[in-house]
């Protein structure tokens, strides 16, 4: 005994570095495959200004006007900031609206009429606000060149190395829970772990074999999900069964919103039945929510607990992503607004600050992405509107909040309780941690949800803490490198909404443990414990996945011989 006394140590010790080191790996490895990755955005055509220029137009949706943020520019005092849409069909033809511009738009010297659509053929003379510009196909050598580009893009790394040291990983996790937890092990966090391990293999190999060859983003999913698995372990062990069943529950939820996300008319559609199953939800949980943590934001149903507004979130962004020729009309902005200040509305009565403030940011990036001066104007106001109705009703909750915000210390067996003991926690654990299930914050309430940073940091070390931000960091820096080459703003839109959620909530929750933010009670994506909140991120990573257009990529993309990636059987 004495033996194994001297030895577990060193071994936990040793063993701690080594996972270190493995998930420097598979984020730098995740990290490179995703982030040069070439992709090579097409010319559909050309815009011929005035027999002087030629604008490449390389998206299936295009703005064209005198802003900065249009994708065709023409830079005369003539043309609309946001002068008009042009547009092309599944069938390569072409299509124009004009945006009510102040100077108008003609077409083969007819009038185009404000919010109509406009057939335009190749070599239509189109006078934009007096420019006379003309379309114009590409070449047959372009056409074999573009080709041959494509040919050239460098694919997405092999995924084996990356699932054998997530594997390592969680079998080194594994044998760490046993030596720490000793006889209070359930065998339910093996199962769990090793269960993941073999959904892991099986997926990939599943949608290897039809074809698949991008899983980075899943990698990086699978990665902190086996995180979060060893937190609940730690934190709550009759709970990491329930933590797995989630996962899995995600990962079909991935699965089946990629495929559904191929056909853009049924994506468009769908956003109405959102928008009423998002009401119906919502008024459901104002009538029979139930009190927990603060915010009655908890619907329980057969026992099974759950936060419609983490659901919601799903339907948020995609009831926002509008294609661009319906983000220009007004009825669309308004049913945009109203749904927004009604989710907040609806927060604001269950309290929940933390996500009704995930909300409203939203909103923002969502509503001034593709957006003309004037709704600019129109959505910022109601957006003042309804930040002002969020603090009127949360007055008293964020007077609680600030009183002890950047002042815990004053405050450390009161309001400062959780964040004093997170920030000692974190200081605790160091570069490596003390090893799974040897920490103490999971003794605190909410260690394993809002405080799942600092509770990581003791545990696993600074450094996987620190790369658990990251990962969500790289979904950001894709989806950002995969809007350039997308052909639907659709898909560009929720790609940006989903990464604001992502991003925004692993802010809140980071800095307001760690005393930088108040602390508002949110959840660190994929890691925190939680059914419904790791559904919703594996909902989000849907969205971010609809966006890679590298050839053979996405589960959201059909693949033509050719190796051109297109969005489905239409685009508009």
């Amino acid at each position: 005994m004495d033996i194994i006394g001297m030895e577990l140590p060193y071994y936990t010790y040793i063993v701690r570095w080594i996972l270190m080191l493995l998930a420097m790996y598979i984020l730098i490895r995740n990290v490179k495959s995703l982030l040069t990755t070439r992709v090579t955005p097409e010319v559909w055509a050309y815009l011929n200004i005035n027999e002087e220029e030629s604008l490449p137009i390389t998206h299936w949706e295009n703005v064209i006007g005198r802003s900065r943020s249009v994708d065709l520019r023409l830079k005369y005092k003539t043309v609309s900031k946001n002068h008009g849409l042009l547009l092309r069909n599944k069938d390569g033809s072409w299509k124009y609206e004009d945006l009510s511009s102040t100077n108008g738009t003609k077409i083969n010297h007819s009038e185009v009429k404000p919010r109509e659509y406009v057939n335009l053929n190749i070599g239509d003379k189109l006078e934009i606000g007096g420019v006379m510009c003309t379309l114009f196909p590409i070449s047959l050598e372009e056409k074999n060149n573009n080709e041959a580009m494509r040919g050239m893009d460098k694919g997405p790394i092999s995924p084996w190395r990356i699932l054998i040291a997530i594997s390592i990983f969680q079998l080194l996790t594994v044998i760490q829970l046993i030596i720490s937890l000793g006889n209070s092990f359930d065998p339910m966090i093996a199962v769990s772990i090793f269960g993941l391990m073999l959904i892991m293999w099986a997926y990939v190999m599943g949608f290897r074999m039809m074809g698949s060859r991008g899983f980075e983003l899943e990698l990086i999913a699978f990665f902190l999900s086996t995180i979060s698995l060893a937190v609940v372990s730690s934190s709550a062990p009759g709970m990491v069964f329930k933590q797995f069943i989630a996962i899995c529950l995600g990962l079909m939820v991935l699965i089946i919103m990629c495929l559904y996300l191929r056909s853009l008319t049924r994506s468009k559609i769908t956003r109405w039945l959102l928008v009423f199953g998002s009401v119906g939800i919502l008024i459901t949980n104002l009538v029979f929510g139930t009190l927990k943590y603060g915010a009655v934001n908890w619907l329980e149903i057969g026992g099974v607990s759950f936060q419609p507004s983490e659901l919601v979130k799903v339907a948020f962004v995609w009831i926002g992503a509008v294609t661009l020729d319906e983000l220009y009309k007004k009825k669309n902005l308004n049913l945009f607004m109203l749904f927004s200040g009604f989710c907040l509305v609806c927060l604001a009565i269950m309290g929940d600050f933390g996500t009704a403030s995930i909300y409203f940011v939203t909103y923002l990036i969502i509503s001034f992405l593709r957006s003309g001066d004037f709704s600019k104007f129109t959505l910022t106001m109601g957006g003042a509107v309804l930040l002002a109705v969020m603090v009127v009703r949360f007055k008293p909750y964020i007077a609680n909040r600030f009183s002890a915000w950047r002042h815990v210390w004053e405050y450390a067996d009161s309001l400062g309780y959780q964040q004093t003991r997170t920030m000692t926690a974190t200081a605790n654990g160091g570069l490596a941690g003390l090893g799974a299930g040897n920490g103490m914050l999971k003794n605190v309430a909410a260690a394993d949800t809002d405080l799942v940073f600092g509770m990581v940091t003791e545990e696993w070390g600074i450094v996987i803490a620190v790369l658990m931000v990251l990962c969500i960091i790289t979904f950001l820096l894709f989806s950002t490198m995969s809007i350039v080459a997308g052909r639907s703003t659709f898909y560009s839109i929720i790609a940006c909404g989903a990464t604001t959620i992502l991003i925004f909530q692993t802010i809140l929750n980071v800095f307001g443990a760690l005393d930088l933010l108040p602390l508002t009670g949110v959840t660190f994506p994929f890691v925190s414990n939680g059914g419904t909140s790791m559904l919703t991120s594996w909902a989000m990573l849907a969205f971010i996945k609809a966006t890679d257009m590298r050839n053979n990529a996405s589960l959201a993309i059909r693949h033509r011989s050719s190796g051109m990636a297109t969005y489905g059987e239409e685009v508009n």
